[in-house]
């Protein structure tokens, strides 16, 4: 019994005292911007699981970044270079869940751009759904928010 409550507050002391540096909040912001993209693509073809799974990880990821980005824990190198820039041009807004949605809604453009439009023409629902499936893989979205256990 002694070992299982040791093993517990290990655990607990190792995973509550890592201090995430300015890169770890500056990924957080760009998995949230990877993880926002890939889900609007899992919800076009048709994958409402992985939709949700992703679009979970990103407002998570990205409360997180914003919250550390308040807390002025990122420095500006570590923003400007791993933050995708189009991130970065929307950090203004009352709250963050109000920058967070603007962040969505600029991912799922920059996501869905060319998959419900092709050449000027309307693509059919199928052909959507096989463009989305193909740049959802193509991205490596099962991957994100992944751990390697």
């Amino acid at each position: 019994m002694r070992k299982v409550i040791l093993m517990l507050l290990l655990t607990f002391v190792t995973n509550t005292a890592k201090a995430e540096s300015s890169k770890d909040y500056s990924m957080m912001g760009k998995i949230a911007w990877s993880a926002f993209e890939c889900s609007s693509l899992a919800s076009v073809a048709e994958d409402e699981k992985e939709q949700r799974r992703l679009f979970m990880i990103g407002y998570e990821q990205g409360k997180q970044f914003l919250d550390a980005l308040i807390a002025k824990k990122i420095n500006q190198s570590d923003l400007s270079s791993i933050v995708p820039s189009g991130f970065v041009m929307l950090i203004e807004g009352p709250t963050p869940d109000f920058v967070l949605g603007r962040l969505f809604a600029a991912t799922q453009e920059n996501a869905l751009d060319g998959v419900f439009v092709s050449e000027g023409k309307y693509n059919p629902k199928d052909l959507q759904k096989i463009i989305a499936e193909r740049r959802f893989h193509e991205r490596n979205c099962r991957l994100i928010g992944l751990t390697n256990k």
